[in-house]
């Protein structure tokens, strides 16, 4: 490809932009310059570039949901993605996040951005899927690039909760969540910067983990920032969220989030271990965490009170923590995200500075749709792009850095907390879920979606692992109780999960009942063949 050339009058404007001006006896020489630096660059087309050769695997792209397949609206395509072996996920059939590369299947982000964006390589999520025996059966519905957790800015469309259809299924994994419900998905993937894993999993009423930064690989997964994007599970139930955990995590040497190493674990060993009881547990309650500062309604931080108390029924000992940095977690998150994502588009999706597997394919998608599709962008995007330029432009990475400066004082204030406690507990949102609707003014819609995430962005900026269960209930309606433990402690964190699925339960009931494992096969998903309805039609 021969690479544009910069235009004299283009020159001055970029000198202009860094304050600086040439003279006019130096335009020709730094013209020739600009010239033969292009003519450098367009070597690298022509020379041969690393690439994962996608998992041999019987691969059916499929087609878009439709009302009738999915009337939660919680799947973007239905298709069929599996590979001639036999593993721990062997018979289940998975959902992923429209963000997770699936070689051959298109991939939209939720946004017409992407709208013909078809990834010819696999993520290293997607391959461990396929290496277990797991199907992938759909590519899930979620917010307009990942940027609102409010279930409500697709560009295909909202996802209703599955106990109020009237509701929103919470964000950005919205679909991954709400397509628990269906008998042809089994467990699902989802990805949190903010809270995108547990906050549809809280509304829904389903198993959400966000694993440790780094135990899950990204690679092949469209981010935000790398600091603090993570992939983890989501299921019906903690076996299920386990099963799928074991296969997921782990070491993957091209992902820069991992530098550190990550340890092997047995959570599904972990899980088929725990106790009846939670004797000799140590419970913190974030004080913090239920608070008028942070937006929780009263009826919600009751209903994870009252979950609380049967913790102590079996066993736990039960004590109040404060950790004030918790409070933090909005500023310091949106200190980092602004910037972070505005940086990560400007470099194609894939960003710089950092050693590992870059997605050139995936900066001409963005660099294609961006030309055809920019108007179309969500309000949340175009916020995004104009503040963090804005702040670049204007600061040079100075509040970034002093984000990412502050994020460390989090974790640290999140570590002394958990070296006197074996898990920290509160809400996972503020509220329940959402009522949708179209009568809203943008400045309503951002904040709305943003901020439910009050009590979940404080661990995507430390790290730590945190998990929410559907363990309690408000006005008919699910309330995440959400879990954090150690980084790198999820076996802990599971088994405790698994001591309360089984004495506790999980709360309300429904139709298409989280606990309920249907192991029947959907039919053929070719562009003709119809999928299997809902668990039930109540759950529609």
């Amino acid at each position: 490809m021969t690479l544009r050339r910069i235009q004299p009058s283009e020159l001055e404007e970029l000198a202009q932009a860094w304050q600086f001006a040439f003279r006019q006896d130096e335009l020709d020489d730094f013209l020739h310059l600009t010239d033969w630096l292009a003519e450098t660059v367009e070597q690298l087309d022509e020379l041969p570039m690393a690439k994962r050769t996608p998992v041999d695997a019987e691969r059916d792209p499929g087609r878009r949901a439709t009302l009738d397949d999915d009337p939660y609206n919680a799947v973007i395509r239905w298709c069929r993605v599996r590979a001639d072996v036999d593993g721990l996920l062997s018979g289940q059939r998975v959902g992923v996040k429209d963000v997770v590369a699936v070689a051959g299947v298109p991939m939209t982000c939720g946004s017409p951005v992407f709208e013909s964006f078809v990834p010819e390589r696999d993520s290293v999520v997607t391959e461990r899927i396929l290496r277990a025996g797991g199907e992938i059966v759909c590519t899930t519905n979620m917010d307009h690039l990942a940027t609102s957790a409010g279930g409500d800015t697709s560009a295909f469309g909202h996802t209703r909760n599955p106990f109020d259809s009237a509701r929103t299924a919470g964000g950005s994994s919205s679909g991954s969540a709400a397509a628990l419900y269906y008998d042809d998905v089994d467990v699902t993937i989802g990805c949190d910067q903010g809270g995108s894993i547990r906050v549809p999993s809280a509304w829904c009423g389903v198993v959400g983990l966000k694993p440790t930064h780094g135990l899950v690989p990204y690679t092949g997964i469209v981010g935000i920032d790398p600091t603090f994007d993570h992939c983890g599970p989501m299921a019906r139930s903690v076996v299920g969220a386990a099963r799928l955990l074991q296969v997921i995590a782990g070491q993957d040497e091209l992902d820069p989030r991992q530098a550190g190493g990550v340890p092997a674990a047995d959570y599904l060993r972990a899980v088929a271990e725990a106790p009846d009881d939670l004797r000799g547990i140590r419970v913190g309650v974030v004080t913090e965490g239920f608070g008028d500062r942070l937006g929780v309604q009263p009826h919600v931080a009751d209903a994870v009170r009252e979950t609380i108390d049967r913790f102590r029924d079996l066993g736990a000992a039960v004590r109040h923590v404060s950790i004030p940095e918790h409070a933090w977690g909005e500023a310091v998150t949106v200190g980092s995200s602004m910037e972070g994502m505005a940086t990560l588009l400007a470099g194609g999706g894939n960003g710089y500075h950092w050693k590992g597997e870059y997605w050139p394919e995936l900066a001409s998608a963005l660099k294609r749709g961006l030309e055809s599709a920019a108007n179309d962008l969500s309000p949340q995007m175009k916020l995004i792009l104009v503040f963090g330029t804005h702040m670049q432009r204007t600061y040079l990475g100075e509040y970034y850095a002093k984000a990412q400066g502050v994020r460390s004082v989090l974790r640290n204030a999140y570590d002394r907390a958990l070296a006197a406690f074996d898990v920290l507990v509160m809400p996972t949102t503020p509220g329940t879920p959402h009522l949708h609707t179209e009568e809203m003014s943008i400045a309503e819609r951002v904040r709305r979606g943003w901020g439910v995430l009050a009590n979940t962005s404080a661990t995507d900026m430390t790290g730590h692992p945190a998990l929410t269960i559907p363990a309690a209930e408000a006005e008919g309606l699910p309330v995440g109780v959400m879990l954090i433990g150690r980084r790198f402690a999820e076996t802990g964190l599971l088994q405790l999960a698994q001591t309360l699925e089984g004495q506790v339960g999980w709360r309300p009931r429904h139709a298409g009942d989280p606990r309920r494992q249907n192991l029947t096969r959907p039919p053929s998903i070719t562009s003709d063949s119809p999928v299997t309805k809902p668990a039930s039609s109540e759950a529609r």
